[in-house]
C-alpha cells in the first residue's frame, strides 16, 4: 500500500491542480491538503488555511476545457496574494468544494 503524503502544516495531501498562464503552458500548481492549500505560482509558494482563501470566480472560458479563475489568498502572515490563473473546469469545481464555496 502506498504511503499517504502529508504536509507538515496542513495534513494529508488530497490532490494537486495544475495551473496555467494560458491554455497550454503549465505555470504552477495548487496542492489541496486536508486543512489548507499550497499555491506554487509566479515563483512563490503561498500556504493558507481554507478560511483564508476567497475564490472570486470564473473570469473567462479558455481553450481545451480550461477557465480563468480569480482568487485572493491570505497567507499565514496576513499578506494578500491575488491570482488570475487558468485551470480545468473540473479542477475549478474541486477547488471550490475543498474551500467550502
Amino acid at each position: 500500500m502506498a504511503k499517504e503524503l502529508k504536509d507538515e502544516t496542513f495534513g494529508t495531501i488530497k490532490g494537486k491542480i495544475p495551473i496555467y498562464k494560458n491554455g497550454l503552458d503549465e505555470s504552477g500548481e495548487i496542492i489541496i491538503c486536508e486543512n489548507g492549500i499550497i499555491v506554487r505560482a509566479e515563483g512563490n509558494t503561498v500556504r493558507a488555511p481554507y478560511t483564508h482563501v476567497k475564490i472570486l470566480g470564473k473570469s473567462v472560458d479558455m481553450a481545451l476545457g480550461k477557465v480563468g479563475v480569480e482568487m485572493d489568498v491570505f497567507d499565514q502572515m496576513g499578506e494578500k496574494h491575488y491570482y488570475h490563473i487558468g485551470m480545468s473546469d473540473m479542477h475549478y469545481a474541486a477547488l471550490q468544494k475543498a474551500c467550502g464555496q
